[in-house]
């Protein structure tokens, strides 16, 4: 027997409207959970979470999560502030990225379009079981949410580095074009550098790429 967690704390910043509508929409969520009767909801509660069903106004909510029977965060919601709210949400046993996103990305609109909302998570158990334990990131934003998970890219690490076998180093007797050994050799004499060839050639390379022509005003 063994358990398992997800874990992860986070916090965001929104106006205190969009504070207000995930206050709503979780203790809604609480209510149906723990089957209550939830409170009347509000016009913006309807139009973030659109019923499909007018006979049960909070169906829209419902399907954000995995099981709309069982309509559980996972986490604990902190909301602190007036006009610019912060919302800290985190759990340790059971935290769910997939209806926490959904959540933030339906009641915090206005914000989203100023810049997007991310977190991650940590998975593990309580027994050392291989392939149990990782983590993931999500990026939350006005109009989707992404996903990654730590296995997914590892996963794609290991077969693009099987794909792309790494480079060979430079061959330490070829000249660069632009950069000959000859003026290495002359820089070396005078004194003017230590570096050997390579290191040389490669940091006139990093120089040259870093001063760039100005380019001309056409005159009017």
């Amino acid at each position: 027997m063994a358990d398992h967690y997800v874990q992860a704390s986070f916090a965001f910043t929104c106006i205190a409207r969009e504070a207000a509508l995930i206050e709503e929409a979780w203790q809604h969520a609480s209510d149906l959970l723990g089957d209550f009767a939830p409170g009347e909801p509000s016009a913006e509660f309807l139009a973030a979470f659109m019923p499909t069903d007018l006979a049960n106004p909070f169906n829209g909510l419902l399907e954000i999560f995995d099981d709309p029977d069982f309509p559980h965060f996972g986490a604990e919601i902190e909301i602190a502030g007036a006009a610019e709210c912060i919302v800290a949400i985190y759990g340790t046993t059971d935290f769910q990225p997939g209806p926490i996103a959904e959540l933030i990305r339906r009641c915090c609109q206005e914000s989203l379009q100023t810049a997007p909302v991310g977190f991650d998570w940590s998975y593990g158990c309580s027994r050392p079981r291989r392939d149990v334990f990782g983590g993931g990131w999500c990026a939350i934003f006005a109009d989707h949410v992404e996903f990654a998970s730590t296995q997914e890219e590892l996963a794609r690490c290991l077969v693009r580095s099987a794909v792309t076998p790494p480079a060979e180093p430079p061959d330490p007797w070829i000249d660069y074009p632009q950069y000959p050994s000859a003026d290495w050799q002359t820089e070396v004499a005078n004194g003017d550098t230590r570096l050997g060839y390579l290191d040389w050639a490669l940091a006139r390379t990093d120089a040259d790429r870093s001063v760039r022509p100005s380019k001309e005003v056409p005159s009017a």
